[in-house]
């Protein structure tokens, strides 16, 4: 038994979780969109519309039981309607269909939702299990704030509704930060695939010939949809590498619990599995390893070492380890995308030494996190891409409905791709224009590629 239990110890201490970015949503795809502009000045001195309530435009209270109450309400609608949101979702705006989406009950309770001043989710983040959390009311939000909402937006935008169309929109990204309001990071992919909801429905907003131009409102936007600091934070003290105890001492038996304890996390979390060969021969690498470098960093002397454990030796390298991971990765908080892609790599490249050292399969070390920063950020990134679009629309009204040659020309200023920290990239046609976000090495994410023309 005790071998067994130092090959599933061995087996999940090495298991890597680094989800795949294609499971948050995110593609190398390409997806094209025609979008015909209806040119608009953005004049100075009109009131902002903002996209998201200023603290003057919030009701005081916590969003969140008005969000999980709609649920509860209209039982009938979510038992009936609710399984076709998606199909309302993705109508085209002449759909005669959507003049049968009956949602304006549930459009006022979000933007309420969205007006609220915090959102409190009450999740027992700092229990013993903390992957074990189930967040099926976030998953309920994806599909009424996101999916629901823009069946709404889209019937308001078709009756020529655009002003309470651009209020909708604003709720879905309030409501989107709200639900990126806990620390937990697929909170915050599920905020922004709504916010990305949100998104779209501006393109469609904006193709208007009443929308007013939202240049400076997205340019008021913050660059996450909310404080990604608490999010790397936790999840770096949520990895079972960590521990925010004191170590026990030298050749205590606690060792050996903790040793167990850490075994039965992993165990819960699933692990990759191991031969026994496989495992005893990843133990001994370990060890090895754990003889040499623990000395080398704490100092411990030869006697102190002859006293430690196999369980103990174990343990304190994974600490180690994950110690120094931390200090690579809680630093890229705020840092530039393009800062954060090259840490990125730099850290990748040490887990792959790691894994060559010891000849494991993976590693338990959370490389999701910079991924996770990475994709948070990609909200700027939309934004500052619809920022541009308001641009040219702002540049079309002044000329006659022509597209710049270049962006250069704009009279307002085009923000930098906060990826590659350059223009977006930019093609004038005789039709109208083109707009493109450029790959970016190391990172998938959806890419986009506009063909603009003008009404005028």
């Amino acid at each position: 038994m005790k071998i067994c239990h130092y090959q599933v110890l061995i087996a999940i201490a090495l298991l890597l979780t680094c989800f795949p970015l294609d499971a948050c949503g995110q593609s190398d795809a390409v997806t094209k969109k025609t979008i015909r502009l209806h040119p608009q000045s953005a004049q100075a001195g009109k009131t902002l519309f903002h996209l998201l309530p200023s603290e003057e435009e919030q009701e005081a209270g916590n969003a969140v039981p008005v969000l999980l109450r709609i649920v509860y309400e209209q039982q009938p609608f979510m038992q009936e309607v609710y399984p076709k949101l998606n199909d309302y979702a993705v109508m085209e705006l002449n759909d005669p269909k959507l003049k049968e989406f009956s949602y304006g009950s549930f459009a006022r309770q979000l933007i309420r939702a969205g007006s609220m001043s915090y959102a409190d989710w009450q999740y027992p983040l700092r229990s013993d299990r903390p992957y074990q959390i189930l967040l099926p009311d976030v998953q309920s939000q994806r599909m009424l704030a996101g999916r629901g909402m823009t069946g709404w937006i889209k019937r308001l935008l078709a009756e020529g509704k655009t002003e309470e169309a651009l209020i909708c929109i604003k709720a879905q990204l309030a409501c989107g930060r709200h639900c990126a309001a806990t620390p937990v990071i697929v909170c915050h992919l599920v905020g922004l695939a709504i916010a990305n909801f949100a998104f779209e429905n501006i393109e469609l907003a904006i193709q208007q010939e009443d929308c007013p131009n939202l240049y400076w409102s997205l340019a008021s936007l913050p660059p996450t949809l909310h404080d990604i600091g608490p999010m790397v934070r936790w999840e770096l003290w949520a990895s079972p590498t960590s521990s925010d105890e004191d170590a026990p001492p030298i050749g205590d038996a606690k060792w050996k619990e903790l040793a167990a304890q850490f075994v039965e996390i992993y165990g819960e979390a699933g692990a990759e599995r191991y031969t026994a060969e496989e495992g005893l021969k990843l133990q001994n690498q370990i060890s090895e390893l754990a003889t040499k470098q623990l000395p080398e960093t704490f100092g411990f002397s030869s006697a102190e070492m002859e006293r430690m454990s196999k369980e103990e030796l174990i343990m304190r390298w994974i600490h180690m380890q994950n110690n120094r991971f931390r200090a690579h990765v809680e630093p890229l908080t705020y840092l530039r995308p393009l800062e954060v892609l090259e840490a990125k790599k730099k850290i990748e490249s040490m887990v792959n030494e790691l894994l060559a050292e010891t000849g494991a399969k993976s590693s338990p070390l959370p490389l999701v996190i910079p991924q996770g920063i990475l994709i948070c950020r990609t909200f700027e990134r939309r934004v500052k891409l619809l920022q541009t679009i308001e641009s040219l629309r702002d540049h079309a009204s002044k000329h006659n409905g022509k597209f710049p040659m270049s962006l250069g020309e704009l009279d307002l200023p085009a923000p930098n791709d906060p990826f590659t920290e350059k223009p977006f990239e930019y093609e004038w046609t005789s039709e109208g224009a083109k707009l493109r976000l450029a790959e970016v090495e190391g990172f998938k994410t959806q890419l986009f590629e506009y063909e603009l023309s003008s009404s005028k």
